[in-house]
Parts: structure tokens; sequence; C-alpha cells
């Protein structure tokens, strides 16, 4: 999965000229790559690598709030820290460590320190030194849906803690006091190619019932936008597997292509994942709230008199009445049933 780390020195002999290698020996830095001139598999490279220097790059410099833009900033609930919550089966802390291996130590992927199963909720900060992004890890979906809906339900409502624990509470407790609480802004639902694969097989579809299910919780929709889809183990099986696998997925799940992430992808695998980083987090900025300021003004410019309007509504609700009223009067007069006066 980590076929795309070679970059200090892949591309050093493809960026400069025979004729020119004395004079141009700076423009072979990584950071000041030229395209190169030999043939169509060099200029592939470098374009892979040019876009994975400035993903990383942006992804590196992002702050919650970038996406919405400097003129609603004000008007917007901006977090601390942009939270994503991984969902799902197995893989989600494979996810975990792919992404961190683009990070942590990026020129040297074998000292991270990658994650484990977990039974608890986990964070983890993707940024050294920063507090912009974190991904929360979490454990394996139970076969029973009722459960898993209740358990999302919670986390999407009450926030998420590190180290929190489905079963006690006791020690839940103890948790919620020394770590803090994260608001989740967006669902990543990572889904296994070989579990799918084998549901089409064997046509067992509890598998794909519940990635169905959890999948369409309204909870997990952030203004209206699903959660991005995240394919692993694809590279344990053929092309022609991995293709039905993921036609199967647009299908069952009713999305395009460009939100199902394969990241099993090999040389492609840190190119995927950070498309997917900057998909996930332009996700949770749009979906971020009002202020409960903004959003008073907000009410207040769909009715700007709001109050007088209000009375208005009553005064004619009332004045509809007494018509009706006059009306019964005038036809019961008319008909003797009532008697006005003597």
């Amino acid at each position: 999965m980590g076929g795309g780390r070679r970059l200090a020195g892949e591309f050093t002999d493809l960026y400069s000229d025979d004729e020119n290698d004395a004079s141009s020996s700076d423009e072979s830095k990584i950071t000041e790559l030229s395209p190169p001139k030999r043939c169509d598999a060099c200029f592939s490279a470098y374009a892979r690598a040019r876009s994975l220097l400035n993903l990383r790059e942006f992804i590196r410099r992002y702050k919650p709030g970038d996406f919405v833009g400097d003129a609603a900033r004000d008007k917007i609930e901006i977090p601390e820290t942009t939270t994503l919550l991984l969902i799902g089966g197995t893989g989600k802390s494979a996810l975990v460590s792919e992404i961190k291996s683009i990070f942590e130590h990026f020129w040297n992927p074998s000292t991270v320190d990658m994650a484990g199963v977990t039974d608890d909720l986990e964070e983890h900060m993707i940024l050294e030194n920063s507090t912009s992004i974190c991904v929360f890890d979490t454990p394996e979906w139970s076969i029973c849906l009722e459960e898993n809906y209740k358990i999302l339900q919670k986390w999407m409502k009450n926030g998420v803690f590190h180290g929190e624990n489905n079963i006690c509470d006791s020690i839940n407790a103890k948790i919620k006091k020394y770590n803090k609480k994260r608001m989740v802004n967006y669902a990543i639902l990572v889904l296994d190619a070989i579990s799918i694969l084998k549901s089409i097989d064997t046509q067992d579809t509890h598998y794909m019932d519940v990635a169905y299910a959890t999948f369409n919780y309204p909870f997990l929709s952030f203004k209206g936008g699903k959660p991005a889809v995240v394919v692993i183990n694809g590279d344990r099986v053929s092309s022609i597997n991995l293709a039905s696998v993921l036609n199967s997925i647009e299908d069952l799940l009713d999305i395009p292509r460009y939100q199902i992430f394969n990241i099993s992808d090999n040389y492609h695998t840190e190119l995927n994942v950070l498309h997917m980083l900057r998909y996930c987090l332009e996700k949770a900025d749009r979906g971020l709230p009002l202020k409960k300021k903004s959003l008073k003004m907000k009410r207040g410019l769909e009715h700007p008199n709001w109050k007088v309007q209000k009375y208005l509504d009553l005064a004619i609700d009332v004045y509809i009445i007494y018509l009706c009223f006059m009306i019964l009067a005038g036809i019961g007069g008319a008909m003797g049933l009532f008697s006005f006066g003597n």
C-alpha cells in the first residue's frame, strides 16, 4: 500500500537535461519540479509527484473553515478541530495508518506509529504540531442494525471522546472528565472489497445490507451530503473483481464514482488518500452550522417585522371569524332562526 513514497530521489534524473546538468542542478530539487522532456511515462510520474506534493502541502496548511470563504467565516460556527469519524467493519485502523504515514515523518515512513485495531474510540491528530484535523477510529460495526443505529446516533448527537467505550459507563464517566469532547463534522464509511466480493459470490447480502443502512442514516448527512466511501483491500482482488466491487457500491448506494475512494491502488494510494481527505474537509466545512446570532439575523431578514406580522395575522383571523359570524347571523335572521331585539 505504500508504492508511491519514493519521491526524494526517484525523479531527479528526469528533470534535468544531459546537456545542461551543471547549469540546471537547482531545478532538479523536489520543491522546484520542472516538466520532463523525454516520454509520456516520465511526464505522468512528474504530474503525480507534483499533485502529491501540492495536495499534501494544501492539507498541511488547512485550518477549519478554510472552504467557507472569508466573507462567511463570521457567520459560521467554526470548530477548533475538524473531526472526521470512520465507520464500518474492518479496515478503519489501516486507513488511519495510511493517512498518518503521509504526514508523520514523511521522508521516513518506517518511523510512523501505526494504528491498531481498537475496541474503543481512538482520536488521531493527523498533522504534527496542529489540532486542525482529527480522525476518530471506531470499533467494528455490530451485526445488529438497531445497535449500530443507537451507537452512531449517540456519537453524532452527543459528540465523541478519546477512549470512550460502548460497554462500561463507569469508565466513560472518567474518560469524559479528562478528555475533550469532539463534535463530528463529517463521516467516512469504510468498506472492505473482499467482504463485498464475498457477498456478490455467495449472494449473502448481510454485509451489503448493513452498509446500505449505515450509509443512509439521516444523522450522518451534513446539509444533504452523505458520507464519503473508502474501499480497502482492493489490491487483494483482481482488477476485474475490483471493478465489480466498485460498480456494486455505486448501484447499492446510488452515488457517483468520485465519491468512492479506492485507497489500495498501490502506486496511487497516497494520492487517493489525499484526494479523499480534501473532499471530506470541504464537505465538513460546507456543513458547518450558522452561529446563533447569524441564525436569528437570517430569520429576521426573512421576516423583518415579525412582531407586526404576528399581530396582523391574528387581526386577520379575528376579522374572518367575525365575517363568518355575521354571514351566518344574516342567513339565520332571514330564515327566522335568530331573533335580534324584540
